[in-house]
């Protein structure tokens, strides 16, 4: 038993259209499936709860067809099931896949799922905003800069058009000119394993499962999937100039060179800061004063992988 998930306006209608040609395929045609299609948001963390309450006999996987968005959703839905899931990419970032390193066409997809003797392990991170109830996040955390980025580019009128020319990443990079002149760092109090410290004029405080996120950007290149450890990025005392300079080289990955650019691991990382600023979990976002992080212990099978071939 297969059960599909699927975001019908994920990337502006993607996610629907490359459901409709995986449903004509023979290979979808002989498998055993039952479909659902989100209708709202928090939808898909609704049904996959309601899979985790059914306890189905010998379902293989959870088959998202969406956006990062609609994986959070599900992996939060699931809590803390063992069910195998895995991604075909919808969405306008996407970077789960790139994360997981889940390539080829839909169907070529699909194909890996259903042939694949077992997945690859996956670690979530755990967050707690303004003491509230645990969550779960799948790609990363930010606070500060990106997420105003986010917040922009999410409240856009272009992004639904660049998607539908495949180029959602390039709706980051006009939100990011929009908000460099505007944006205000922030005081935060950062205290990772316990140990704490003051960071004034911070621009971002970004944590990440892995390096990639706004649609392939390496933001953490030398993050991993990994369990126990969190990577951490903290971008501080910067001229609005140089951190345009900055995001041009976060493609690949070298602005980690900059001075202004710390890189830390830890395994638990609590943030407080003066007023309450913007974050974003898995490209949506919300506002807080406080977090607390940690990475969920429990691994998760991520079906469809290349590195597990």
């Amino acid at each position: 038993m297969y059960i599909f998930i699927v975001n019908p306006v994920a990337g502006n209608g993607r996610g629907l259209n490359i459901f409709k040609k995986i449903e004509k395929s023979e290979l979808y045609q002989s498998l055993i499936s039952r479909v659902y299609l989100t209708e709202y948001p928090g939808h898909a963390e609704e049904i996959a709860n309601q899979i985790k309450i059914e306890t189905i006999n010998n379902l293989k996987s959870i088959i998202i067809i969406g956006g990062d968005g609609t994986v959070h959703e599900v992996i939060n839905g699931l809590g803390d099931s063992q069910i195998p899931i895995s991604f075909i990419a919808g969405g306008s970032g996407n970077d789960f896949g790139r994360g997981c390193s889940i390539k080829g066409s839909p169907l070529t997809i699909l194909k890996k799922i259903v042939e694949g003797n077992q997945g690859i392990p996956y670690w979530k991170g755990s967050y707690s905003v303004d003491l509230n109830e645990q969550r779960d996040f799948i790609n990363s955390i930010g606070f500060g800069f990106d997420a105003e980025i986010a917040k922009k580019a999410n409240q856009s009128s272009y992004k639904n058009f660049l998607n539908t020319l495949r180029l959602g990443t390039l709706s980051y990079v006009i939100a990011l000119i929009q908000v460099l002149f505007k944006f205000r760092p922030f005081q935060v109090e950062v205290i990772m394993d316990g140990k704490k410290q003051i960071i004034e004029d911070c621009w971002m405080v970004t944590i990440a499962n892995h390096q990639y996120y706004g649609g392939g950007m390496k933001i953490i290149p030398t993050a991993k999937i990994q369990p126990n450890v969190i990577p951490i990025l903290i971008i501080h005392h910067i001229s609005k100039w140089k951190i345009l300079g900055l995001f041009i080289t976060v493609f690949t990955g070298k602005h980690i060179r900059f001075k202004e650019v710390n890189l830390y691991h830890a395994e638990t990382l609590s943030i407080q800061t003066n007023h309450p600023i913007t974050y974003q979990v898995d490209g949506q976002t919300n506002s807080c004063q406080s977090c607390s992080i940690t990475k969920n212990k429990q691994e998760i099978q991520i079906m469809g992988s290349d590195f597990g071939n």
